[in-house]
C-alpha cells in the first residue's frame, strides 16, 4: 500500500457512501451558481446560460459541425468571416455538442447548461476517485478532506483584507486580485473549473488519467491522454509533459516502480503529433489561424503573489508532509509522480521566463494546487483528526483553518449568487436582453443565411455566431482573425468614413443602435441598404450583393 495512504494517523478503512452521491453533492455550490444565473434581471435580461465572456465560444464551434445543413467531422473557424475557411478543426466535446444542438434544435446555452451538469459531475466523480485512492474515505476527517480537496482555495480573499486595511481601498473590487488578473477566472483550484463544461471536461480526464497511473493502467492512460490532446492545445500539453517527464524520470532511475518503456514512447509520440498540429499543421493550413496565434502571444503572466495566495496553505502541507516523509525513506513513486505534476505545471505556468509567454496563466486552472493538496493531504488528515478527537480548543482551531481553506471560493461563488438575487445578473455572465433575442431570431431567418454580419453592438457581433448561422466581419475579440483591424473597419464604417472593399461582393445585413440616430439610418439607406426590422433598441438593415454606392467605398 502507498505510503501516503499509510502515514500516520491515516487510516485507509473502506469508503462509505456512494461514489456519485458524493459527487452530487460536491457539485452542488454549482447548481446554486447556475440557478441564480436564470434569476430575472431587473433590466428584464435573462441569463443564458453562459457565465462568462469566452463560454458561448464553444457553442460557437459546435453548430459548425453542420455549417452547410449536413455533418461535417471538421469545422473551420467560426469568427472567421470568410465561409471558405479551411476545416482544419476537431474536438471530441464540442462535436458532441454540435451533434445534441442539431439533432434537438434545443438552445444553444441549454445545452451548455445540460453539459454542464453531466460533465461536472462526472468531474466530481473523478475527483472522488482520486481522493479516494491516494487517501481514502473511511473516517470522517478524511471526508472533510475531501470536499477541501474539490473546494479548498488559497488566501486570496485574506490578502485582499489585508491589502485593503493597509492601503485603505475599498475590498470589494479587489477580492481576487491575488488569484489572478481576472477577479478569480483563471480558477486557480480544482472546484472552481467545475463550473465551465469544457475545464470540468478536461479535468476529468485529467484527473482519470492520474488514477489509472496510480493503478498502473497504463493502456487506459496512454487513450486519455489522446483525448486531451485531441481536446485542447494547453491541457493536452500540460498533461503529457507531466507525464512525459515522470516516465522518463522514473525510467532512468531504474526505480523498481517504473512504468514500461512502451509507455514513454507512446509519450513522446503523441507529444510529438500534439506539437506538430497546434504549432506547424495549423498557422501552415491556415493564414488566419496564424494570426490567430500571434493574438494569442499575450504575457498573461503568474506572479509570486498568485502563487501565494491560490496555492500557499497547500504548499506549506506539502512541505510538512514531504519533510516527515523523507526522514523515512523519501518519496514514494507516487509522490513523485505528484512532485513531477507540480514541477512541470509551475514551470509551464511560468514559461515566460524563457520565452514569449502564450498566455501563461492557462497552466494553473488547479493544476498546480492539486498535486500540492495530494502531498500535504496526510498532514492535513491528521491536523483534523487531532481536532476532532481532542479538546474544544482544538476543534476550534480547525474550525478556523477549514472556513479559511474554504473561504475563497465560497466568496467567489456567493458574491456571484448574491448579486443574480439582488440585480439578476453579476458583470461576468452573458445575458440577453428581450430586444436582444428579437433581433438574433431576426438574424437566424434562413434567407440571411450567406450574408456578412456587420454589427454596431459587438455583444451581437459576437452571439450572432452562436445562435445563428451568419458570420460575423468583428466578433470574438480575441479569436477574429485580425480581430484589432476588423473592429476598427466595423467602426470606420458606422462612423460614415467607408468600408473594406471585400464587402462590396457581400450580401450585408448590418445592426444599427437606435441611439446612433436618424443620420447614421439615412446614410446607410444611401448607401443601398434596406429596412429590415427594428424594434426599440435596434434596427437591422440588408443590402445585397452590388447595391453598394460609390460613397461606400475606402
Amino acid at each position: 500500500m502507498s505510503s501516503i495512504v499509510s502515514s500516520p494517523g491515516i487510516s485507509a478503512r473502506p469508503s462509505s457512501g456512494s461514489p456519485w452521491v458524493l459527487s452530487f453533492l460536491l457539485f452542488l455550490p454549482v447548481i446554486a451558481l447556475y440557478g441564480a444565473h436564470f434569476i430575472p434581471a431587473t433590466n428584464g435580461a435573462l441569463g443564458t446560460g453562459f457565465l462568462q465572456y469566452d463560454q458561448p465560444y464553444y457553442m460557437a464551434i459546435a453548430r459548425k459541425y453542420f455549417d452547410d445543413g449536413g455533418l461535417s467531422f471538421i469545422y473551420g473557424l467560426p469568427f472567421s468571416p470568410d465561409p471558405a475557411t479551411p476545416r482544419i478543426y476537431f474536438q471530441p466535446l464540442t462535436f458532441a455538442l454540435g451533434v445534441l444542438e442539431y439533432t434537438s434544435g434545443a438552445d444553444p446555452g441549454l445545452i451548455f447548461v445540460l453539459a454542464e451538469f453531466v460533465l461536472g459531475i462526472v468531474c466530481c466523480r473523478a475527483a472522488v476517485e482520486l481522493y479516494r485512492e491516494v487517501i481514502g474515505l473511511g473516517g470522517t476527517a478524511q471526508r472533510i478532506g475531501l470536499v477541501c480537496f474539490v473546494w479548498g482555495g488559497g488566501f486570496a480573499v485574506l490578502a485582499a483584507v489585508v491589502h485593503g486595511a493597509v492601503s485603505g481601498e475599498a475590498i470589494a473590487p479587489h477580492l481576487f486580485d491575488f488569484d489572478d488578473m481576472s477577479q478569480g477566472w483563471w480558477l486557480p483550484n480544482l472546484g472552481r473549473n467545475l463550473v465551465i463544461p469544457t475545464e470540468a471536461f478536461y479535468h476529468a480526464v485529467f484527473l482519470l488519467s492520474i488514477v489509472l497511473i496510480l493503478r498502473r493502467q497504463f493502456g487506459g492512460t496512454v487513450c486519455c491522454v489522446a483525448l486531451l490532446s485531441l481536446s485542447h492545445p494547453f491541457s493536452g500539453l500540460q498533461l503529457i509533459a507531466v507525464l512525459g517527464a515522470w516516465a522518463v524520470a522514473e525510467l532512468l532511475s531504474r526505480s523498481s516502480d517504473r512504468p514500461p518503456p512502451w509507455f514513454a514512447a507512446a509519450l513522446v509520440l503523441i507529444g510529438c503529433l500534439h506539437v506538430g498540429y497546434y504549432l506547424i499543421f495549423l498557422p501552415l493550413a491556415s493564414p488566419e489561424h496564424y494570426a490567430l496565434q500571434q493574438q494569442w502571444t499575450l504575457a498573461w503572466t503568474f506572479h509570486y503573489w498568485n502563487f501565494a495566495a491560490s496555492d500557499g496553505f497547500v504548499c506549506v502541507l506539502a512541505l510538512v508532509t514531504l519533510a516527515a516523509g523523507w526522514r523515512s525513506g523519501g518519496p514514494d513513486w507516487r509522490q513523485r509522480l505528484f512532485l513531477v505534476w507540480f514541477a512541470v505545471s509551475l514551470a509551464l505556468a511560468n514559461h515566460d521566463l524563457l520565452m514569449t509567454p502564450v498566455q501563461p496563466l492557462h497552466f494553473t486552472r488547479g493544476y498546480i494546487w492539486m498535486p500540492l493538496f495530494l502531498l500535504g493531504a496526510p498532514a492535513f488528515i491528521q491536523f483534523i483528526e487531532a481536532g476532532i478527537r481532542h479538546t474544544t480548543v482544538r476543534r476550534t482551531s480547525v474550525m478556523c483553518i477549514l472556513f479559511l481553506f474554504l473561504l475563497d471560493n465560497a466568496e467567489w461563488i456567493g458574491t456571484r449568487v448574491a448579486a443574480a438575487i439582488r440585480f439578476g445578473t453579476h458583470t461576468d455572465e452573458v445575458t440577453l436582453s428581450p430586444e436582444e433575442r428579437e433581433v438574433l431570431s431576426q438574424l437566424g431567418s434562413p434567407e440571411l443565411r450567406n450574408y456578412l454580419l456587420i454589427s454596431e453592438d459587438e455583444k451581437i457581433g459576437y452571439l450572432a455566431t452562436v445562435y445563428t448561422p451568419l458570420r460575423s466581419w468583428s466578433s470574438h475579440i480575441f479569436n477574429t482573425p485580425y480581430a484589432a483591424t476588423r473592429r476598427m473597419e466595423v467602426s470606420t464604417f458606422f462612423a460614415g468614413r467607408g468600408e473594406p472593399s471585400a464587402w462590396r461582393s457581400r450580401p450585408l445585413i448590418a445592426v444599427v443602435a437606435h441611439s446612433s440616430g436618424e443620420a447614421m439610418h439615412k446614410r446607410l439607406l444611401d448607401e443601398g441598404f434596406h429596412d429590415k426590422f427594428a424594434n426599440e433598441r435596434f434596427l437591422l438593415l440588408s443590402r445585397s450583393r452590388g447595391e453598394a454606392t460609390a460613397n461606400a467605398e475606402h
